[in-house]
């Protein structure tokens, strides 16, 4: 690979790892709830949603190279016909909203509970962002991520060297709900989740590269940095465990016990992936909305989804999203099933 091809994968890479993670992650709920709760059948499953990652996260890249994609819709339409492809195509844009609301909520609480700054404020000053970074498309993505994802990696690194040389107060933890093979369930149904919101950047980003060799690498980047990562989140909060239970926002109380300097960097990571997740969802949802024959219009339409999302966020949309995330789980594991089933070869439409 040529200097080009490796600059390539990295941005890939960190724009597949800041697609993923979102104030879930962050919080450190999402990886206590899939994976610190098993104990250490946790390593385990964060073994496979990692080999998820990198196999159906690659295969998406590929096939929005090869199908010349510029959103979704042309996967779904490979996938599962045009009739059926609609209905999901309809239900995934819900989701891509309910989850860009979810976040602006999210931005605007981070703001006001950390920085005293109030919320409505918070939201407006992220969504001016969002719109510069989206209006340069992906790779207004790329530069982005290339910046957010190296101080979310240098953060979970940091706290798991800290944890791991400061005297552990862990004790033996057993939960009998999460005995026999439900760590396995766990590790699927985070990675099936994950890449279904994913695929709304994933797809038009392998269309905008196209280079194999840059998108097989930048897929197994991606990967092999959620998987580090879950693995550094994870073990710092088991040795907190079963303590680290009582709190909601479980990796900010891991990281104020290291001082003001960490917490303040802790924010910053928080908002990152934050705003990292909320670019593509707006990203995916305007690529779906827009006309190819049109694109002078896609600034319109991304002001016209922030708009309404900010409006939407005032009413407390987030709670709302919170029923809907199981729903579209169980959705995200069809897309799955379909992308993982044996098929005819497609024929190459790139030299």
């Amino acid at each position: 690979m040529d200097k080009k091809q490796i600059l390539q994968s990295f941005q890939i890479g960190f724009t597949y790892i800041g697609t993923v993670v979102g104030a879930g992650f962050a919080s450190g709920q999402e990886i206590l709830k899939f994976f610190t709760i098993h104990g250490d059948r946790a390593y385990i499953a964060i073994l496979l949603s990692t080999f998820l990652f990198a196999w159906v996260g690659t295969k998406m890249l590929l096939l929005g190279a090869r199908l010349q994609a510029s959103s979704y819709r042309q996967l779904t339409s490979y996938l599962f016909g045009d009739k059926l492809a609609a209905l999901i195509d309809l239900f995934m844009m819900v989701m891509l909203f309910g989850v860009t609301v979810a976040m602006l909520a999210g931005v605007g609480a981070l703001f006001h509970e950390n920085l005293k700054v109030p919320f409505q404020l918070g939201v407006l000053l992220t969504m001016g962002v969002t719109y510069l970074t989206i209006n340069r498309g992906i790779p207004g993505l790329l530069a982005a991520n290339s910046i957010i994802v190296p101080l979310m990696l240098s953060l979970i690194c940091f706290i798991f060297i800290k944890t791991a040389i400061t005297p552990s107060a862990h004790t033996e933890f057993a939960d009998s709900r999460h005995e026999s093979l439900s760590w396995l369930a766990s590790g699927v149904s985070y990675a099936a989740f994950n890449l279904g919101l994913a695929v709304s950047v994933l797809v038009p980003l392998g269309n905008e590269i196209k280079d194999r060799k840059s998108l097989m690498a930048g897929g197994i980047i991606g990967a092999a940095g959620l998987g580090g990562m879950l693995l550094g989140a994870h073990y710092a909060m088991s040795e907190r465990m079963p303590g680290i239970l009582e709190f909601e926002v479980p990796m900010a109380q891991i990281t104020a016990t290291y001082g003001i300097p960490l917490q303040v960097l802790f924010v910053l990571a928080l908002w990152g992936e934050i705003f990292s997740t909320l670019i593509a969802n707006v990203y995916g949802l305007g690529s779906q909305l827009s006309s190819p024959r049109h694109p002078d219009n896609n600034s319109l339409v991304t002001v016209l989804i922030l708009t309404s999302a900010f409006f939407v966020s005032q009413v407390g949309f987030s709670n709302i999203v919170t029923y809907l995330y199981p729903v579209f789980g169980y959705l995200s594991f069809l897309l799955l099933i379909f992308l993982l089933w044996p098929r005819t070869a497609l024929p190459r439409r790139h030299p």
